[in-house]
């Protein structure tokens, strides 16, 4: 009788034997680096290697031209996993948050997962999702208000960092732009008569730095002024400036924004200005990550024998559009070591990601990946 320890032989003798393609895909996305929403010549590769798995593809799901939708049915009663993909880059570095090899590990682990449901006659429906635009734009989350995630039971994304951890923790976050209105004047002749929009916006700044005080451990608001005028001898009539802001909690990302909206609207009072808001980007939630997958993901470190370490509030915390997924349904990122020492979004951790640590990364990810949504459908 076959038991999941046999599978997951197969899938690493499997994995083994792609290898080298699946290399050859991730060096591909490498080498041509797409910023968010632009990701076409990545999509291809992703779908072309895909579609010769033996998945049935769609581009462009959820009103996204860059984004796809992978499914490979059994159409034998089971549960459907969904495994998802990264591939955009950042401005200038190219892939220093190792995105190429995000999207490789999701197609690569579904063309493994496939072969094994057909071998085992295992039941239910595996997905690859392309999902575009993670750095900015936040595709995940249009594609959860899109409905792309309904009826699939459990989703996983890996992540590569400086150490493999199998949980995350990560904030939510929103950024918002706002716009004071003034009146100009001339700042020499008659300033009695303008109303300075960039006095409202300093203003917002220390208010908002008043407040911080205030805020629960592990908040963040940080800010940049975009306009501020074009003539020292001109009282501004107009000056923007742009904020992100960071939380634990979506619940508690709420209470801030009402917080830095006060902020905005006390300032211009004060400085007898106007001001409008606006949301610059999709909201993102916090990370919620399925504690049964996390589990998974963590015996599959031990079986395969990846050193891990447990997540902590000590290691950095970002904020990424997986959260929206996992406020939706079971899912989890978790993390595979790329490069010690080397954090995310710089050149050192994009030359990685394109070299033999990223060839590393990817062959550990593709199996964790395969064997984690394996220990789903076989519940």
């Amino acid at each position: 009788m076959n038991t999941l320890e046999d599978m997951k032989r197969d899938i690493m003798e499997l994995a083994g034997e792609k290898k080298e393609e699946l290399e050859q895909v991730s060096s591909y996305i490498f080498s041509h680096p797409e910023l968010a929403f632009e990701e076409y010549q990545s999509q291809e590769a992703l779908c072309s290697l895909l579609e010769k798995g033996g998945f049935h593809v769609k581009k462009g799901i959820a009103g996204l031209e860059t984004s796809f939708e992978a499914v490979y049915d059994t159409g034998r009663p089971g549960k459907t996993v969904a495994l998802m993909g990264e591939y955009d880059c950042l401005p200038e570095i190219g892939h220093g948050c190792g995105h190429n090899l995000i999207g490789t590990s999701a197609a690569g682990a579904g063309i493994v997962l496939k072969e094994i449901m057909d071998r085992y006659q295992l039941g239910g429906a595996l997905k690859v999702l392309g999902t575009p635009a993670e750095e900015q734009g936040s595709g995940k989350a249009i594609m959860v208000r899109e409905g792309v995630f309904k009826n699939i039971d459990a989703a996983f994304l890996m992540h590569p960092m400086e150490a493999s951890i199998p949980d995350d923790v990560s904030f939510a976050c929103v950024t918002m732009e706002f716009t004071f209105t003034g009146k100009s004047a001339h700042a020499a002749a008659y300033p009695w008569v303008g109303a300075n929009a960039l006095s409202g916006v300093q203003l917002m700044f220390h208010a908002v730095d008043m407040m911080r005080l205030h805020f629960k451990d592990y908040s963040r608001v940080h800010g940049i002024i975009t306009a501020g005028g074009t003539a020292h001898n001109t009282i501004s009539d107009a000056a923007k400036a742009v904020f992100n802001i960071r939380a634990l909690d979506y619940d508690y990302l709420m209470e801030l924004v009402d917080m830095v909206q006060d902020c905005a609207r006390g300032a211009a009072i004060a400085t007898r200005t106007s001001v409008e808001s606006r949301q610059l980007d999709e909201i993102v939630k916090e990370v919620r990550n399925d504690k049964r997958l996390v589990d998974y993901v963590r015996k599959n470190m031990e079986w395969i024998h990846e050193e891990y370490i447990e997540r902590d509030m000590t290691q950095g915390i970002g904020s990424t559009d997986v959260g929206n997924v996992t406020h939706e349904i079971p899912a989890i990122q978790f993390y595979v070591k790329l490069k010690e020492g080397v954090g995310t979004h710089t050149k050192e951790f994009a030359a990685a990601a394109g070299g033999e640590e990223g060839k590393r990364n990817l062959h550990v990810s593709v199996l964790l990946l395969a064997m984690s949504a394996l220990d789903v459908l076989v519940e």
